[in-house]
């Protein structure tokens, strides 16, 4: 579930003000709020700039175009998912290969709930399967899901998982898996459950291992 080079795309701006910095960083994350809203083609710079405090100008200094934008907002995500993973299962060296899919499993589950903007990203690029889902799958999804369906298969095969294609059980995984927290606003109204919190997302992951696993 990892990315073999964690931070892939992310390039250190050399002699860039922290200030400078703070300004991109709050670009970006009305970014990913209104792409993951409204989509990219429903969001507007203008909108992001507003949004983020900062004047059109400014936007536009950061990021020469919207599709820029579109894709340093993804890159973050993804890179920040891949540090996520990545961290969490350099902490695992020597355990059991089960143990290490369940913990990544939690991991993923954690970072979904606190980035439902990945998903409904995706979701919105799935709509119109163009050019963006393109740069999306060859350049952050292929290598997340041939690494997850690798050990999928190896677990599989050695009994520890359902006899069910491994395509199939990384589609269960990403789409049971984050559904709870991209439809929030459904699921505090017909459950009564807050998907926001900690609890429930630790009660989400505990549910998912259940169904992968059997415990």
């Amino acid at each position: 579930m990892t990315e073999t080079a964690v931070g892939r795309g992310r390039h250190p701006r050399r002699g860039t003000r922290p200030s400078a910095d703070a300004t991109r960083d709050r670009i970006l994350e009305a970014a990913l709020d209104f792409f993951s809203e409204l989509s990219f083609d429903g969001a507007t710079t203008r909108q992001i700039a507003t949004r983020a405090g900062v004047t059109q100008p400014l936007l536009n200094y950061h990021f020469s175009s919207k599709e820029e934008l579109w894709r340093a907002a993804g890159a973050r995500l993804f890179n920040e998912l891949a540090v996520a993973l990545t961290a969490r299962e350099e902490g695992l060296r020597g355990v059991d290969e089960v143990t290490v899919l369940r913990l990544l499993v939690r991991e993923f589950i954690a970072f979904s709930a606190s980035h439902p903007q990945l998903h409904r990203i995706i979701t919105q690029e799935c709509k119109t399967d163009g050019p963006r889902m393109d740069w999306l799958v060859e350049r952050h999804i292929r290598s997340l899901y041939e690494e997850t369906t690798a050990r999928f298969e190896r677990l599989v095969e050695q009994g520890h998982l359902p006899a069910i294609p491994a395509a199939h059980l990384y589609y269960i995984l990403t789409g049971a898996g984050p559904t709870m927290f991209v439809l929030g606003p459904e699921c505090r109204r017909l459950s009564g459950i807050d998907p926001t919190t900690p609890e429930v997302a630790e009660a989400h992951a505990d549910a998912l291992c259940l169904l992968l696993f059997g415990h």
